[in-house]
């Protein structure tokens, strides 16, 4: 029988579910920014913590969270992981925390950084298109439908020459070069992929100090490029 209590019950849970909603989506910040680290760099944001910073001090109320992967190579260091496996974990840890926030927060702005590998899971995740050479034969891109205003990708693995949304002086490919087929969809007049020539991992060259100075080198074009975006 449906007791007087049963029915208080629903009614508390129609009453009190709204609210509760509401009370989330009041307490959520107009930008929030992912940011994925490069290879072997400690837990956090590694390289694009340059980046996070100028964007939060632009835009006062910003949040933050760095993407919790391996970020690995086969080294000791980072738990031994391949760097394929890194990739894959990578990717689902991508979608993973894009979704969850998503889900709570559908209407706030959305800001993805990443650096050489970070910027592969990034990549791989908002582009698709199946990443073979790292074990990933899903060419579905897993989180193209949310809320992203702006992406910054620095010495990005999956670089190919002619891209839209390339900055820099590179014309070779990276050593996980995405499909020339795959152009990122609806976002790629809301991406900057930075690429130099002698970038050893995102084009074909072999001064690794390029690799490592995007953020000296554009992080100021990088913050104009996200200030028309927000």
């Amino acid at each position: 029988m449906f007791t007087k209590v049963a029915a208080l019950a629903v009614l508390a849970t129609q009453v009190f579910a709204a609210p509760i909603e509401l009370e989330e989506r009041a307490s959520c910040p107009k930008i929030h920014i992912f940011a994925a680290r490069e290879t072997t760099a400690s837990p956090g944001y590694g390289s694009t913590q340059t980046f996070v910073n100028e964007i939060i001090s632009a835009y006062p109320g910003t949040t933050s969270e760095a993407i919790v992967y391996p970020a690995c190579g086969g080294q000791s260091s980072c738990g031994g992981d391949s760097y394929a496996q890194s990739v894959q974990a990578g990717v689902k840890a991508v979608t993973a925390a894009v979704s969850s926030y998503a889900s709570k927060c559908p209407s706030t702005e959305l800001v993805y950084i990443g650096h050489s590998q970070g910027a592969q899971i990034g990549d791989d995740a908002l582009c698709g298109g199946g990443d073979y050479g790292d074990g990933i034969s899903s060419t579905a891109a897993t989180i193209a439908q949310y809320n992203f205003k702006a992406i910054i990708w620095t010495g990005d693995p999956r670089f190919v020459p002619g891209e839209t949304f390339h900055v820099g002086s590179a014309t070779h490919g990276g050593f996980a070069a995405r499909p020339s087929a795959i152009t990122c969809g609806k976002y790629q007049y809301d991406i900057q992929s930075y690429c130099d020539a002698s970038d050893p991992y995102c084009s074909n060259g072999n001064n690794p100090a390029t690799h490592n100075g995007y953020q000296q080198e554009y992080g100021a074009a990088a913050l104009k490029f996200v200030k028309t975006k927000l």
